[in-house]
């Protein structure tokens, strides 16, 4: 059995030399080479073993313990597995043994067919092999041989290279106290400069920094929005800062298809479109610099995201660590519309995409993957209610009828008041009962009035700040 103890991440980077810098490029290319080495072998043992009649016959039965079973020993007769990756990546491994150690070789094999289990299970429609631009991370599988860090210097065979520590932060000198699982090096591409990394998987919690408070919180999370109630504090918040960055990618992209397309005429249609079949593309050096400065953008973009989505998820944990939301399938979200509708005002045909650009650019399971682990440090979870079951947007407690509405409707009327949709909302999801199935309607009406009442306060704050007028219109 795998350790399953608790864990958590702390990264520094690292000092490096000339002479260190040349060496950690070997590494990591080799480390590219047995990445695909292993990616490719997986991908022909997964063909292999979709073209196996048994196997494909299987798949169209239903669902069993016994048909598992059986799906699983041909898997292991046609050797793909886990395991036999580890046994494939022993041969390759000895043409890179001054580089790469044994056990970190098996991370790579492991991180492979991972990448082709995706593929296996259609969580994914392609998979890419590492190329020369690719960023990388190598890890180890314990910190007593190989990649490992000692006394604060990262060992890996014959590299010795220092951590950049900052002074005085309380929360590094605590951690290291807990013992140390293994590390992982990575190698990042920023502002066109390259630095490394290590990441070090610590055993246990992590240091507190903060106090949590004890109320119970309802989140209404939309596609670019949350809503955030609790007895104390109603808030409407934005799930990114980064929408005024969006315009610099659209530039990039308009760049970089002007050079493509000077640089390779032949490959276009008199119509602008793509010649169909195999081309040879011709990237000039501005098309490769222009390249990597938009993935340098893409990087701040996530960063940028994933920083203001940390700290947005500690202002809702210092509420209470008894959070609430309702259960959303956002892959269904990206999906195109199935229907073709047309438009009444012009009679012209609707677009069928959906949300699929607001969930990229604001990533809102990733917040709530973010809450979900900060609750699982201090022993909670949170907790997912039955959308089906709760109907929130529906529900109106007043009346205890449920009434369907257009997206458009931002607003509810109960007893002649108007109430912000996402905030009632996530108003009765605080209220939900311990089953999550139902809403406690004498708890609504009990905190009715406050709610009431701070939900005017944040009403008039976003009115001032001019924020999200697309939900108070």
């Amino acid at each position: 059995m795998k350790n399953r103890t608790a864990s958590y991440v702390v990264q520094y980077e690292l000092l490096t030399t000339t002479r260190d810098r040349k060496s950690l490029e070997k590494k990591f290319n080799s480390a590219k080479s047995i990445y695909n080495a292993c990616l490719n072998e997986c991908l022909k043992r997964l063909d292999r073993l979709k073209k196996n009649d048994e196997y494909s016959s299987l798949l169209k039965e239903k669902s069993s313990k016994k048909r598992n079973r059986k799906l699983k020993e041909i898997e292991l007769s046609l050797n793909y597995s886990e395991y036999d990756m580890h046994k494939y990546v022993k041969d390759i491994r000895k043409l890179y043994s001054k580089h790469i150690g044994s056990l970190e070789a098996q991370k790579l094999a492991t991180r492979s067919f991972q990448t082709a289990e995706k593929l296996h299970y259609h969580i994914a429609d392609k998979v890419n092999f590492k190329n020369r631009y690719s960023d990388m991370s190598v890890e180890n599988k314990s910190n007593n041989t190989g990649l490992r860090l000692k006394d604060n210097i990262v060992l890996w065979n014959d590299l010795k290279l220092k951590i950049k520590e900052k002074r005085n932060d309380i929360y590094n000198i605590q951690s290291r106290n807990d013992k140390t699982k293994y590390i992982r090096i990575l190698k990042k591409k920023i502002r066109r400069k390259t630095r490394y990394f290590i990441q070090v998987i610590k055993e246990g919690i992590p240091p507190k920094k903060r106090n949590y408070g004890q109320e119970t919180v309802g989140l209404d999370i939309g596609t670019s929005s949350v809503a955030i109630v609790s007895d104390s504090c109603v808030k409407l918040e934005k799930l990114s800062n980064t929408e005024n960055e969006y315009k610099k990618l659209r530039r990039l992209d308009r760049k970089l298809e002007r050079s493509k397309r000077i640089n390779n005429p032949k490959n276009y249609n008199d119509d602008g479109t793509v010649k169909k079949g195999s081309k040879r593309w011709i990237y000039s050096n501005r098309y490769i610099k222009l390249k990597q400065k938009r993935k340098d953008l893409y990087r701040k973009l996530a960063s940028k995201r994933k920083e203001y989505q940390e700290i947005l998820a500690n202002k809702i944990i210092s509420l209470g660590v008894d959070i609430k939301v309702e259960t959303m399938r956002f892959n269904a979200l990206q999906k195109r519309a199935k229907e073709t509708t047309i438009n009444k005002k012009n009679g012209k045909i609707n677009k069928k995409k959906r949300f699929g650009k607001s969930l990229i650019n604001n990533s809102p399971s990733q917040l709530l993957t973010i809450i979900d682990r900060k609750l699982h440090y201090v022993g909670s979870y949170l907790k997912r209610i039955d959308t089906f079951e709760v109907k929130a947007s529906q529900f109106n407690h007043k009346t205890k009828e449920f009434v369907k509405k257009k997206l458009s409707q931002r607003w509810n009327v109960i007893d002649n008041i108007k109430i912000q949709r996402d905030l009632y909302s996530a108003f009765l999801i605080q209220n939900v009962c311990d089953d999550l199935k139902s809403i406690n309607v004498n708890l609504c009406n009990e905190k009715y009035d406050k709610f009431v009442n701070l939900h005017d306060i944040e009403i008039n704050r976003l009115k001032e700040t001019k924020e999200m007028r697309w939900l108070i219109a």
